[in-house]
């Protein structure tokens, strides 16, 4: 086992950094919220659906593993 150091600023090796990106592609991205509660209904639907099917955020982690193994 040996200890990688990371950056002290390493969104890319940050497994939240993506989700949010996933995130913000899914729910905000290029889309008019009439209203703050709008903008909050649809992240928390994106939210859900991570909830509910875990597949998603299991994509995210393996692509953060495989992106790691290719630059160490």
């Amino acid at each position: 086992m040996t200890v990688e150091r990371l950056p002290a600023f390493s969104p890319d090796f940050n497994p939240i950094e993506k989700l949010w990106k996933n995130t913000k592609r899914d729910s905000t991205h290029m889309k008019y919220f009439k209203t703050f509660e709008d903008l909050h209904d649809s992240v928390v639907q994106t939210f859900n659906t991570y909830m509910y099917d875990a597949s998603k955020v299991i994509c995210v982690m393996q692509k953060l593993r495989e992106d790691f193994v290719v630059t160490a």
